[in-house]
């Protein structure tokens, strides 16, 4: 299978993702057409929103939640160093 986004050397974000603490927590990717909540509501809205097939989510017992509610709650970070720094939580995340 050919990836969808190809970049060549330093042009590659960094893109990973990290769990200050994981205990509990496992990454799922969504397969198939069932339906299945994000456990949070986006600012300003009254509804949940869908998980979509091939989307990457986060699951703790039955709380499900999507990388931006996950990243939103700071449940993820994109702080490398997060173990060193955990009071100087980044915002910077294209979500």
């Amino acid at each position: 299978m050919k990836p969808l986004d190809r970049f060549d050397g330093e042009d590659v974000p960094d893109c990973r993702l990290y769990v200050p603490h994981p205990e509990g927590w496992k990454a799922q990717l969504k397969q198939g057409w069932d339906k299945i909540y994000c456990y949070s509501k986006n600012p300003g809205e009254d509804h949940f929103h869908l998980i979509l097939s091939g989307e990457l989510y986060l699951v703790s017992g039955d709380e499900k939640l999507c990388l931006r509610c996950a990243y939103r709650q700071g449940i993820i970070t994109t702080d490398r160093l997060n173990w060193q720094n955990p009071r100087n939580r980044e915002k910077k995340f294209p979500l």
